[in-house]
C-alpha cells in the first residue's frame, strides 16, 4: 500500500467534505498544528485524501454522523489552546463520541510521506484505525460509492449497507423512509455505521432520542439492524480460525442463503466487483466445506457469456471427509482461477458444454451446476480434487473416490447445499516486497548500463489488479522494470525501454517498438540467480490495448498487454471471448534457443511447442507484480 497521496503543500484554508450526506466546509489546517497534527483525522485530511471514498460530484465523503464534524469544526474554528476536548465536540452524546475517539487518536504515522513507511507499523495501525473511510480499492474498507436518499440529507457508502438487506433497499430501491421520522432514520443508518467501523467484538448501544426510543427501536428492528436470527454456519471461534488460515483478520457477509435466498442474479447484485470471497458451503450430510478466492469476483460485460479472472484459490474442508478440524487444500498453482458466467450465459467446460453459473479452480468447485447444465439456482453444487491436491497424498483422507480417481470434500461429488454463504474477507496488513532492495538493486544494476534507482510506481497487492489502476498508476512513466512473483513462488521480469502506452481509441491497441529483455530470478534455473534471456531484435516491442479493446494472438487468444511478441501477456485469456477480468492473469513463454547457455541449468518443462517459460507454468496466475520507473541515481 502506497504513502504519498496528498502532500501538505496542496493544503487550503477550508477543505469541502461530505459528511453523512451534509456537505460543509472543514478547516483543515487548523489540524496542522501542535497537537493535532499527530490525530488521525489530521492525516486522513492532509495525506490520504485522494484514497478517501468520493460522493457524486468527488467531494471527499466522510462516513459518519455529521453533527460530530459540525461541533468539530466550530471548535477548531474557536480553539484558544491546541486541542478540542471531547466535551466541546461531543457533550454528553456516546454516538458522537465513538467518532471522536477514533477521528482524535494519536497516531505514529507522519503527514509527510516518508520512503518505504508504507512497511512500517505505525501505517499498518493507522489503516487498521482509518481503513473504514479509505476506498476498498485503495486497500481500505470504505466501500467503493456513496448511496444517499432522493430528497433526504443523509447518504453512506455500500460498504455500511453491504450487510443489512433492508436497509439497503431503502437507499437503491426505495425513495426514502418509511413508517418512521427523517430523524430517526438518520439515527438508524449512523448505528449501521458505527457497527460496520467498530472492532468485531465491541457492544455498540441502540441509538436514543429524547422524542420517543421505542419508536426509535421499532426503527431499527424495521431496518433489519437487528439479529437476523438466521445462525451462520460456522461459529464465531470456527471462523477466527479459518481467517487466520487464509491469512485475514475481517469478514464481512455479503450473500446469505438463509435471508437472501439462493438466486446467481442474487449473489452478482449483491458481492459483483467485490475483492476476495470465502464460500462457506453446508452440504445435506453437515459436510461443511470453504472456498478462499482472493482477487474480484467479475461477471461478463456481455450477459450472455462468461468471464475467467485469475486469482489464488484455496480450499478448506471443516468436517467431514477428515477426522477433525480444518484441513487446508492447496490448489495447483496452474488453477488458480475464477470463472463467472453472465445472468443469461453459462460457464463453459474446456470441451465446449455449458455446465454451470459459477466454476473456481478449473471446475473443483461449481456452484449452479444440475445434471450438468447450468441452473439459476446456486444450491445445485459439484465439488471434487485429485487425489494430489490432498495434503499428505491423501492418507488422512476418510472420503471415497470416483471411478476416475477424484476426491470430495462434500458427501457426495454432486450435492445440494442446504445452506451457503459468501464473506468478503479481507486484512490491512500491506503486502510485502517481492524482492529485498539489496535483489531489487542487483536486478536494476545488470539491466542498466549507468548506475540507476527504481520507483516504484503500481503494486498489484497494493493497488488492485484492474486495467484502470495499472495505467493510472503508471502513465506516461518510460524505462520499466516489470517484477512478477506468479503462485508457483517463481520470481521473474521484463525489462521494458519504452513504455506502456494505451491507445487513444478505447477500442484499439497501441504498439510502442522498444528494447525488451527477460530476467529470471528465481524457480526457472539452477543455481540460482539472476539469468539474462535475450529477447530476438524482430520481436522487441509492447502491444497495449484501449479499455475497450485486446491484443488478439492465434487461437482465439487475447489480452491487455502482450510484450515482445506475446512472450508476455497480462490479462491472458485462451479461449474466445476476450481478455480476462483483470491483469493477473498471465502467460510467459520464450522459444528454447532464447535459453542462455553459461552454466545455468533450466529447471522448468517444454509445452507441446518446445517453448519453455520462467514462471512455474506457461499459464500463471500473479501472486504479486511491481512496476518500477529505473530513473538515474
Amino acid at each position: 500500500m502506497g504513502s504519498a497521496l496528498s502532500p501538505a503543500g496542496k493544503d487550503t484554508e477550508e477543505m469541502l467534505l461530505n459528511v453523512g450526506g451534509t456537505p460543509m466546509t472543514f478547516p483543515r489546517d487548523r489540524l496542522l498544528r501542535r497537537g493535532l497534527r499527530d490525530t488521525c483525522l489530521a492525516v486522513l485530511l492532509h495525506r490520504f485524501e485522494d484514497w478517501m471514498v468520493k460522493d457524486d460530484i468527488g467531494t471527499p465523503f466522510i462516513d459518519a454522523d455529521p453533527k460530530f464534524f459540525i461541533r468539530l469544526a466550530a471548535g477548531l474554528r474557536q480553539m484558544w489552546s491546541s486541542w478540542v476536548s471531547s466535551g466541546q465536540a461531543c457533550g454528553g452524546d456516546t454516538a458522537l463520541a465513538f467518532y471522536y475517539d477514533r477521528f482524535m487518536a494519536k497516531t505514529t504515522l507522519r503527514i509527510e510521506p516518508q520512503p518505504g513507511d508504507s512497511e512500517i507499523d505505525a501505517f499498518r495501525a493507522f489503516m487498521a484505525a482509518m481503513g473504514h473511510f479509505i476506498k476498498t480499492s485503495c486497500g481500505g474498507t470504505g466501500g467503493t460509492k456513496v448511496l444517499t436518499i432522493n430528497g433526504h440529507v443523509v447518504s453512506t457508502t455500500d460498504a455500511t449497507l453491504a450487510a443489512f438487506t433492508t436497509l439497503n433497499k431503502r437507499f437503491t430501491e426505495y425513495s426514502g423512509p418509511v413508517l418512521t421520522s427523517l430523524n430517526h432514520f438518520h439515527k438508524v443508518v449512523d448505528y449501521a455505521r458505527r457497527r460496520r467501523i467498530a472492532p468485531a467484538d465491541a457492544v455498540i448501544e441502540l441509538p436514543t432520542c429524547e422524542d420517543g426510543d421505542v419508536e426509535l427501536s421499532l426503527a431499527v428492528e424495521m431496518y433489519g439492524l437487528l439479529d437476523d436470527g438466521c445462525p451462520n454456519i460456522l461459529s464465531a471461534d470456527t471462523m477466527s480460525t479459518l481467517l487466520s488460515m487464509t491469512g485475514k483478520m475481517h469478514a464481512l457477509c455479503l450473500f446469505k442463503s438463509s435471508i437472501h435466498g439462493c438466486e446467481f442474479e442474487t449473489l452478482l447484485a449483491r458481492a459483483a466487483g467485490a475483492y476476495g470471497l470465502l464460500f462457506v458451503i453446508e452440504d445435506e450430510h453437515h459436510h461443511t466445506l470453504a472456498c478462499h478466492m482472493d482477487g474480484p469476483f467479475i461477471p461478463p460485460a456481455d450477459p450472455t457469456s462468461a468471464l475467467t479472472t485469475g486469482c489464488p484459490v484455496t480450499f478448506f474442508s471443516i468436517s467431514g471427509p477428515f477426522l477433525e478440524g480444518i484441513t487446508k487444500i492447496n490448489i495447483p498453482h496452474n488453477w488458480q482461477c475464477v470463472d463467472v458466467a453472465g445472468t443469461e450465459g453459462a460457464v463453459k467446460t474446456d470441451k465446449g458444454a455449458s455446465c454451470g453459473k459459477v466454476a473456481i479452480s478449473g471446475g473443483r468447485l461449481w456452484l449452479g451446476h444440475k445434471d450438468g447444465r447450468p441452473n439459476s439456482d446456486l444450491r445445485h453444487c459439484q465439488q471434487w480434487l485429485r487425489r494430489d491436491d490432498l495434503p499428505d497424498g491423501g492418507e488422512t483422507y476418510m472420503g471415497s473416490y470416483d471411478e476416475a480417481g477424484s476426491a470430495t470434500l462434500a458427501a457426495t461429488y454432486y450435492f445440494t447445499a442446504t445452506r451457503l454463504e459468501v464473506y468478503q474477507v479481507w486484512s490491512t496488513r500491506p503486502a510485502d516486497p517481492i524482492l529485498s532492495a539489496d535483489d531489487l538493486q542487483a536486478l536494476v544494476d545488470m539491466a542498466t548500463d549507468t548506475p540507476m534507482t527504481a520507483q516504484l510506481l503500481y503494486k498489484g497487492e497494493r493497488d488492485g489488479w484492474t486495467y484502470e489502476a495499472l495505467f493510472a498508476k503508471v502513465g506516461g512513466a518510460v524505462n520499466l522494470l516489470l517484477l512478477f512473483k506468479d503462485t508457483g513462488a517463481h520470481t521473474f521480469a521484463s525489462h521494458i525501454k519504452g513504455q506502456l502506452k494505451p491507445p487513444s481509441d478505447p477500442t484499439a491497441v497501441e504498439t510502442t517498438p522498444c528494447p525488451v529483455t527477460f530476467y529470471s530470478i528465481s524457480g526457472a534455473f539452477e543455481p540460482q540467480g539472476i539469468t539474462k534471456i535475450t529477447v530476438p531484435y524482430n520481436r522487441q516491442r509492447v502491444q497495449v490495448a484501449g479499455i475497450e479493446g485486446a491484443v488478439t494472438g492465434t487461437k482465439d487468444i487475447a489480452g491487455k498487454v502482450a510484450i515482445a511478441g506475446g512472450r508476455l501477456w497480462l490479462g491472458y485469456q485462451s479461449v474466445k471471448g476476450g481478455p480476462a477480468g483483470d491483469l493477473r492473469s498471465g502467460c510467459q513463454w520464450v522459444l528454447k534457443d532464447e535459453l542462455p547457455d553459461g552454466g545455468r541449468t533450466y529447471l522448468g518443462g517444454f509445452d507441446s511447442h518446445g517453448w519453455a517459460t520462467l514462471a512455474a507454468s506457461h499459464l500463471f496466475t500473479c501472486a504479486d507484480l511491481e512496476i518500477y520507473t529505473l530513473q538515474q541515481a
